[in-house]
């Protein structure tokens, strides 16, 4: 072996620990985002009785063996808007909603057969996330990550995309969170029912994703829907969504503290929220911080009708 042969293979090693560590320690206490002054309060400040905004639907939605899946508040071009995942026997998509007017707007086809069931969602800084995957042979998923403040959403064409395989539930996206930072962004992938939570660091703007960590979650855990991630100060958090026994449920989960980057996966509180019209949070749920920094969970109802009941729950 030649001294220059070896000297790359060692300058390699050098960089790839120096990005391992440099990944670990990137996320903590960054300034942008989905972040709020306290996590824990805000989360706590919740109300439990919605607001119900009934949006009129005159788009044809493919539901054939599938529901509407996730939920995300954001503002393009001024306007607020509403992005709602969905999965059907030959396609995934996703709807938009013009808040203000109360009505579906588009139908965005994602990705067709094999790859039809989009998941929980989260939008943060200018892109939104979602996990695509085959859910009849369990094997396979693409977690595509778009802008949505281009046209990019809009033509289906992903910023970045992340390709898994593997076992029958191991690889599987059902449901996907995402945090941003000041360049970088952290995704937190679900599997199948969440029973197992993987981290990926992205770099958007180099086209790159490294895997961080995985963690299986506790046997009583639930099968949860969606999965959001949010931050303050001291620390990153997931909001997870679920129902049980036409219940439903949030649980607030400590992520990460500050400093390098390390899963704590505790679970620190879990909140009981009501519904009606049909809304419920084993069809859609997500987060949203507005410009006061006050947070919201959005939902939706299990099916896309001519007319399409979304509840808001908000701090007070």
């Amino acid at each position: 072996m030649s001294e220059l042969f070896l000297n790359n293979i060692m300058h390699r090693k050098y960089c790839l620990i120096a990005s391992l560590i440099m990944f670990s320690r990137f996320y903590i206490g960054i300034a942008l985002g989905q972040e709020v002054d306290n996590v824990p309060e805000a989360f706590k400040e919740l109300n439990s009785e919605p607001k119900t905004i009934l949006l009129d639907n005159k788009i044809k939605v493919p539901t054939t063996n599938g529901h509407l899946q996730g939920i995300q508040y954001i503002e393009k071009n001024d306007d607020g808007k509403l992005l709602i995942s969905g999965s059907s026997h030959t396609k995934a998509y996703i709807i938009q909603a013009d808040i203000d007017k109360r009505k579906v707007d588009k139908l965005i086809p994602l990705m067709s057969d094999p790859y039809r069931h989009a998941g929980g969602i989260q939008a943060t800084g200018q892109y939104v996330i979602a996990g695509i995957e085959d859910n009849y042979t369990k094997r396979t998923s693409r977690v595509c990550i778009y802008n949505y403040l281009t046209d990019n959403l809009y033509e289906a064409h992903p910023d970045l995309t992340i390709s898994r395989k593997g076992d029958p539930e191991q690889k599987t996206a059902g449901a996907a969170g995402l945090l941003a930072g000041k360049d970088e962004y952290l995704a937190v992938i679900g599997n199948w029912d969440s029973r197992n939570w993987d981290f990926y660091h992205l770099d958007l703007s180099n086209n790159e994703y490294h895997f961080l960590k995985r963690f299986n979650a506790p046997d009583d855990w639930p099968g949860y829907q969606s999965i959001n991630l949010i931050k303050d100060k001291q620390a990153i958090y997931a909001v997870a969504f679920y129902k049980k026994e036409a219940i439903n449920y949030a649980d607030l989960i400590l992520i990460s503290k500050n400093g390098e980057f390390n899963p704590v996966m505790e679970k620190i509180y879990t909140r009981r929220f009501n519904y009606g019209n049909g809304v419920d949070f084993g069809s859609a749920a997500g987060l949203q911080v507005d410009e006061e920094g006050k947070l919201h969970i959005w939902s939706s109802q299990k099916n896309a009708t001519k007319q399409i009941a979304v509840s808001r729950f908000s701090q007070r």
